[in-house]
């Protein structure tokens, strides 16, 4: 009786979670509202919940992750943190899945990649069926943000580094790259901020730097150069490139300095613009847009 209670009870929050997420895609697709009436209902940029992203991102570390041919972002983006060795389990119905594969060195690359490809078709698979991290989560920039968000989001990396004297790190900082202007704060840290890194001093003569979107942490002797584009992760959301080919980092300086200009002025600030562009991301990185041989 307790073990038929248990699982009333667990079939129950499920149902709830399950009814509560068909309800938030019911209210984002209703065309009764302006656009701007939907768009103050439900900010596009908050369809990615980008905190619970970071949270899970820095359960990859040693010593129960080592690295994988699979990277933590795509098991992120499916809901699944890492809880040991080889084994990661969904933040939401709490499945366990295996991570292992073969030594490369003892098995054909055959076997090695049928391993592999079984391990990213169970990021979905694996989960419950009523898991609403079972289809995935949008992409991390799903909409533009704002100068305003994007500054927000670089003085809050700044926030411990007031200590940081100009001369603490080497950076080589690009010809062609235009930095916007923090008073007190050098362009050595405004890019290394731009580009998604918070420095800190714990203490004397030592630097640490952390990202947030991949969970990289460096610690450097003071005065020692470092490189803030490729000491990310290679999967590192900061150093994505967009259709344009520019990265994320980049694109962001550019909007705070206003000189991204990629489409007329007429429509760039209009809200159905966004929307629409917003929509064709979606559709872009969507599942649903493969259509069987048979369908056509």
């Amino acid at each position: 009786m307790e073990v038929d209670s248990a699982n009333n009870r667990h079939a129950a929050v499920l149902k709830r979670k399950a009814t509560d997420s068909i309800n938030e895609v019911l209210s984002f697709g209703q065309s009764s509202s302006s656009p701007q009436k939907r768009t103050k209902k439900t900010p596009l940029h908050k369809i990615r919940d980008v905190e619970a992203y970071k949270k899970i991102i820095k359960t990859y570390k040693a010593p129960t992750w080592f690295g994988c041919a699979v990277s933590p972002r795509d098991l992120a983006d499916y809901g699944w943190e890492c809880v040991k060795k080889d084994c990661v389990k969904c933040v939401e119905c709490e499945e366990l899945l295996c991570t292992s594969l073969p030594n490369i060195c003892k098995v054909s690359f055959n076997v090695y990649n049928s391993r592999l490809q079984e391990i990213h078709d169970q990021l979905s698979s694996a989960h419950r069926t009523t898991c609403k991290l079972r289809t995935g989560a949008p992409p991390i920039r799903f909409t533009e943000p704002t100068s305003k968000e994007i500054m927000s989001g670089i003085q809050s990396r700044l926030s411990d580094s007031k200590s940081i004297e100009d001369d603490d790190f080497v950076v080589h900082i690009p010809s062609d790259v235009n930095l916007p202007k923090l008073e007190g704060i050098s362009d050595r840290l405004m890019y290394v901020a731009a580009l998604g890194w918070h420095v800190t001093k714990p203490r004397r003569g030592t630097l640490m730097f952390g990202c947030d979107y991949c969970a990289r942490e460096l610690a450097i002797r003071c005065g020692n150069g470092f490189d803030p584009i490729h000491n990310h992760e290679r999967w590192c959301p900061r150093i994505d490139m967009d259709e344009h080919g520019e990265p994320s980092w980049q694109s962001d300086i550019s909007i705070v300095l206003n000189t991204k200009n990629r489409v007329s002025h007429r429509y760039s600030g209009s809200s159905i613009f966004k929307e629409a562009y917003a929509a064709r991301r979606l559709i872009d990185s969507s599942l649903s847009t493969i259509i069987s041989p048979n369908l056509l």
